[in-house]
Order: structure tokens, then C-alpha cells, then sequence
């Protein structure tokens, strides 16, 4: 068949099916019907289900108790789910500390409010050593850690550098939970008050500190072992039996003795200076406490006196 009568009968096809009267009612039925289908749907049925015209204001339950908070929710026809909790000290357990959306907003009814609550189990952080450490830079640590600032107290031992952290209370290393405090001690730098050195030497290190800080001075341990003490073992002490002493035989203080010290015994220096306390775990190796130390010569009278030079500012 050749392609000029394929074409030629097409064409009859097309112009006849042009002129069936059928063809252009049912298109015309469909036309009608989809425009009917469209108009319900969109004006009926949209309405009913997304309810454009309906708005809820969320409700402020923000530190009742989930139970209590989520009939609040219910009854002004809301959905409700429980997020995992977090702590916080100023919110009892399972109470409210966060909701979203937030009070007073406008959502659709139905609408699902996250309801985050207080575990109630707070955890717990190590208290840091805040000795020697400015003022400022306490406060932060303390506060990075989840940690609050006790009380500031001026301490009663005056020390080398005003505005530094010279005690906390509690020691380094608890354990504290969050949201505890911690209580700290600064100096205002040196005293005016000059104060006889005390000799130390032979004295075993935590009564000497004692006897330091009765003079209100502090002190510092040195303790560079020689090669020749690194292979000596300490005397053992007889057991006591009793429990405190016990307690204090795991003080590595009181295992360690003063060799020597920084500044000779009778030379006045301004409160709060501290003196270096050389010290040894071999007793046998420290003079004997109550010998009398010799005069101190007139060129250590004016030993280094810290309190002479500009004071640390932070």
C-alpha cells in the first residue's frame, strides 16, 4: 500500500470522527463530572479536614507535672509525647522544664506539643584544683562544669599574689552534682606584719606546714629526690591500731621529712610569704628537730621578701 492512500484514509477517519455527536458528549459528561469532583473536594471536604478557619493558643504548662500537663493538653485537643528528659536542680522530677511549641501560640487542633521533662537524676562532676589560680579563672572553671560559686572569702593567711585562689572547700577531686557550689578562699597579697621564721628541719612535712601557718606563713615542697635516696625506704612506723592515725598514714605527708628549708629560722619576713621546704621520705637523713639552729647571719635578715615587689593584679 502505497503512502499517499494510508494518508487519504486517515484523514477520512479523523474528519469522521470530528462529526460523531458521541465523541463530544461523553467529553463534555467528563468535563462536568471533574469540575463537580473538584468543587466538592476543594470547597467541602479541604475545609472539614485542614480546618483553615479553627486555631488553638498552646497552653502554658511549663513545671507541672507531665500527668498534670498532659491533660491540659488533651482537653484543649492537642496531641502530647514525652521527650527524654534533662536535669535541672530548680525543677522537681518529672516536671516540665520545656515545651514546643510554646505557650500562647496558635497551632491547628490536633497539633503534637514535645513535652521535655526533669530526669531528676543529677550528674555528678570532680571539683577542680582552683589553687594559685586568679579569681576570674576560678569562677569560669566552675562555671563550665556545671558548677556555682559559693562563697568569696577573703582567707586569714595572707599569700604572695593578691586575687588568687588560696583554699576551696570542697577539696579537689570530689565529686560534686551539678548545680553544687563550691566555696573559695583569695588573698589580698602580703600582710604588713613581719613574723619570725620558724625552724622546720627534721620535722616531718604536715607539722611543719602546722607550724608555718602558725606564724601565718605558707609554704612550698620541694622534693628532688637525689639518685642516691631514690632506692632508700622509709622506716616503718609501728601500727598504731587505732583508726584516725591509720587515716593519717595514707597522707603522703606524713611519710616525707624536712631537710631543709628556704629561708633561716629567725629571719622576720611579712606575713604570708612562703618558705620552700626540701624534703626526703628518709627520716634518718633530717637533723634533729630540736637542735638549735645557728643565728642567722645579718646578710639573710634581709632574705628575698616577695612582698616587696608589685603585687599580681587579675
Amino acid at each position: 500500500m502505497s503512502s499517499s492512500s494510508f494518508f487519504s484514509r486517515a484523514s477520512d477517519w479523523l474528519r469522521a470522527l470530528a462529526r460523531n455527536p458521541y465523541l463530544w458528549s461523553g467529553l463534555g459528561g467528563l468535563l462536568v463530572v471533574g469540575m463537580g469532583v473538584y468543587f466538592l473536594f476543594n470547597a467541602l471536604l479541604m475545609p472539614s479536614y485542614t480546618r483553615h478557619d479553627a486555631a488553638i493558643q498552646v497552653p502554658d504548662v511549663m513545671d507541672l507535672p507531665f500527668t498534670e500537663a498532659k491533660e491540659t493538653l488533651l482537653r484543649h485537643d492537642l496531641a502530647v509525647e514525652r521527650q527524654v528528659g534533662r536535669f535541672n536542680p530548680r525543677v522537681p522530677q518529672d516536671h516540665v522544664v520545656d515545651q514546643n511549641p510554646p505557650a500562647t501560640s496558635n497551632v491547628k487542633p490536633g497539633r503534637r506539643v514535645y513535652l521535655t521533662v526533669n530526669s531528676g537524676t543529677a550528674p555528678t562532676v570532680s571539683v577542680p584544683d582552683l589553687t594559685g589560680t586568679s579569681l576570674r579563672e576560678a569562677r569560669n572553671r566552675l562555671m563550665s562544669l556545671g558548677l556555682d560559686v559559693g562563697e568569696e572569702q577573703v582567707d586569714s593567711i595572707p599569700s604572695p599574689y593578691a586575687r588568687t585562689v588560696t583554699r576551696q572547700a570542697p577539696e579537689p577531686g570530689d565529686s560534686l552534682k551539678k548545680g553544687a557550689s563550691v566555696d573559695i578562699w583569695y588573698s589580698r597579697g602580703l600582710g604588713e606584719e613581719r613574723v619570725p621564721v620558724p625552724n622546720v628541719r627534721g620535722l616531718r612535712v604536715d607539722l611543719a606546714e602546722a607550724r608555718l601557718l602558725r606564724q601565718r606563713l605558707r609554704s612550698v615542697i620541694i622534693d628532688p629526690t637525689p639518685a642516691d635516696e631514690e632506692d632508700r625506704t622509709a622506716p616503718e612506723e609501728p601500727e598504731t591500731g587505732t583508726e584516725q592515725e591509720a587515716e593519717a598514714e595514707e597522707d603522703p605527708k606524713t611519710r616525707l621529712w624536712v631537710r631543709q628549708q628556704g629561708l633561716d629560722p629567725g629571719v622576720r619576713v611579712r606575713s604570708g610569704t612562703e618558705v620552700r621546704l626540701f624534703v626526703t621520705p628518709d627520716s634518718t637523713a633530717v637533723p634533729n628537730p630540736s637542735a638549735t639552729p645557728a643565728a642567722p647571719s645579718p646578710d639573710t635578715t634581709a632574705a628575698e621578701d616577695p612582698g616587696d615587689e608589685d603585687e599580681l593584679s587579675f
